[in-house]
């Protein structure tokens, strides 16, 4: 893997989805770069310092948002731009509709969402909406659905993306819902409450409900994450106790568990373990000066123990109890592979470690065991590859053959805190607070600017 020297940033840079360009934001400027060459093909100057960068799903348009202020901006037409000042209500996140004719705006406090139309320059709104993650569109983006929340019970809308008109509403038995999540089809959604209940619904998009299941556990903080499989035939569901739970949306049932284990057996999975190994040199003088080879080992032992990190922690006086961030538990990420055959688990109970399982078997394949917490991990959009980043000057991979440790080279370290791959999966984004630099599978052309 080749890599492009280190650049500033402010915001993480992210890919346009066509895979081709790359935005940055230093302060309140824009820039967009060629993926290959990384020469500047745009620079914006926003009102005020960029907090949000979005690419419309076309990669022809870019939305920025500076405080409670937002503009559109072409990339065929770099002097044509869309402002619009939302001090009144603010602006809590930002979404493209998959036509990239339409933003949606979730003000402050989740009241409302306005849609903006691009193409007539009108708006309309939906009411009483909760967070993002109860915002969802269909998987063909002819559809939205939107939980909202009115009199202390929750209800799903579901809108038409063309016309914007109530296809229908229903109303949930749910305490207080926290998600929806669309099937393997336009005509059912799942919805989940929230992280003190244990259970979730499936629905018909007319308000049938099709199936219905509580999870059987202890007092505890319910379900911390919902993921879709990219087949859309599996749906798993992370909960706080260290359990996910398989649902197939075929039969629409809960077919599996996959528990994450506190001991596993070197002997029966791949366990790899982040090692500095000392070269030895053939004087004293050769031993001193060799430097330590930072590759994965692999452990083969009868037992290995992951039930707690294995992280030195700087310890600081805390001037505010309220500073103190809270302690994460369960299951906190859960990402599929391209083929939907594999998953990747990280737990936070366990923030120095990945768990890797083969759904279909629901078998556990491999766990990585790393020095530093996890902070960011991405699967290859078109090969079995998982690229993990720990906030080291370093790349962590696993395939089936094996694990690999990756050092970036001195010009373009950074602490790799976010990744991200190109839609064509030739280039990957590897973001800091403050940097980032590119990364180039061999062959890829490593621009010099």
């Amino acid at each position: 893997m080749n890599f492009s020297k280190k650049y500033k940033n402010s915001l993480s840079p992210s890919f346009s989805k066509c895979g081709k360009m790359i935005a940055t934001t230093i302060g309140s400027k824009v820039l967009i770069r060629d993926v290959l060459t990384l020469q500047v093909l745009h620079m914006w100057v926003c009102y005020d310092s960029v907090r949000e960068v979005l690419w419309s799903p076309d990669s022809a348009y870019i939305a920025t948002v500076s405080g409670n202020s937002f503009q559109i901006w072409s990339l065929s037409d770099p002097v044509w731009r869309c402002s619009m000042d939302e001090s009144d209500a603010g602006i809590q996140s930002v979404f493209w509709s998959p036509d990239s004719l339409h933003l949606l705006i979730l003000h402050d406090f989740a009241l409302f969402i306005t849609v903006w139309s691009l193409e007539y320059g009108t708006q309309m709104y939906i009411k009483n909406t909760k967070s993002p993650q109860t915002v969802q569109f269909s998987p063909d983006g002819k559809y939205l659905a939107v939980i909202e929340r009115t009199e202390c019970n929750d209800f799903v809308d579901i809108f038409h993306t063309t016309s914007w008109t109530l296809l229908s509403q229903f109303k949930l038995p749910t305490v207080n819902a926290a998600g929806i999540l669309w099937a393997n089809s336009n005509a059912e959604v799942l919805v989940w409450d929230h992280s003190f209940e244990h259970r979730f619904y499936w629905y018909y998009t007319e308000g049938t409900q099709r199936f219905s299941h509580e999870i059987k556990k202890p007092i505890s903080m319910g379900l911390q994450c919902v993921s879709v499989s990219p087949d859309g035939n599996t749906i798993v569901l992370g909960h706080h106790l260290h359990t996910i739970y398989l649902v197939n949306t075929l039969i629409r049932k809960v077919y599996g568990e996959l528990v994450i284990p506190e001991i596993v057996s070197g002997k029966e999975v791949h366990v790899y373990r982040e090692a500095f190994t000392n070269l030895v040199g053939s004087t004293i003088l050769e031993q001193l000066n060799a430097t330590p080879e930072h590759k994965f080992e692999v452990v083969t032992d009868d037992t290995v123990d992951i039930s707690f990190d294995e992280i030195t922690v700087e310890k600081t006086k805390a001037t505010n109890a309220k500073e103190k961030p809270p302690k994460k538990y369960g299951i906190s990420s859960m990402k599929w592979s391209q083929d939907s055959s594999y998953l990747a688990v990280l737990d936070s109970s366990r923030s120095n470690v990945i768990t890797i399982w083969e759904t279909k078997l629901r078998v556990l394949t491999a766990v990585l065991i790393l020095r530093s917490s996890v902070k960011s991990f991405a699967w290859h959009p078109h090969l079995l590859r998982l690229i993990i980043g720990s906030g080291e000057n370093s790349l962590y991979m696993w395939e089936l053959d094996g694990s690999w440790v990756i050092q970036l080279p001195m010009e373009c370290a950074v602490h790799v805190n976010k990744i991200t791959w190109s839609s064509q999966g030739d280039s990957l984004l590897l973001g800091s607070k403050d940097s980032h630099c590119v990364g180039f599978l061999d062959g890829a052309q490593v621009g010099d600017d």
